[in-house]
């Protein structure tokens, strides 16, 4: 099953690296980890995705929590949650088929952020079902590059 943590850490050098180490160490995957600074300019928040079973998140929870940087965990659930995630790709940018990619890109609210002459760099944020059908989508236009933040959520609600 998907899980996603949310983790509120202290805002300094090493912390991201203590985190991953903990839960690579004992042998767990981290499926996506994006961090950032977040409302306090002393703490950051790092969403870390995995899929495992309840035991391993349970075990995964606990490990981050005894580490003195991380100043809380939370177990975000999948019914409470808002989630998008961001994609960045460059597409081919072919004549013949422009019109049909634009058709495209706008079906899934999409935008062109930058043009050369071969190519198209496309922005789009969503969900990830939404983002994975875009992708599949754009993927017959030709698909140079393409990077992934992975999901971001917050709780519906504040806890």
């Amino acid at each position: 099953m998907k899980y996603i943590l949310s983790l509120i850490v202290e805002n300094k050098h090493g912390v991201l690296a203590k985190v991953s180490q903990v839960i690579t160490s004992r042998g767990y995957n981290i499926g996506t980890l994006t961090a950032g600074p977040c409302e306090n300019k002393d703490t950051s928040r790092m969403i870390i995705t995995f899929n495992c079973d309840e035991k391993i998140i349970e075990q995964i929870t606990k490990q981050i929590s005894k580490l003195i940087d991380v100043i809380k965990v939370s177990l975000i659930d999948h019914n409470e949650k808002v989630e998008r995630e961001l994609v960045l790709l460059r597409a081919a940018r072919k004549k013949d088929t422009e019109a049909s990619l634009f058709r495209v890109i706008e079906i899934f609210d999409g935008r062109i952020v930058h043009v050369t002459p071969k190519s198209f760099v496309i922005e789009l944020t969503g969900h990830v079902e939404k983002v994975d059908g875009f992708i599949e989508n754009i993927r017959p236009y030709g698909i140079q590059d393409l990077l992934r933040t992975g999901p971001i959520a917050l709780t519906r609600f504040v806890n």
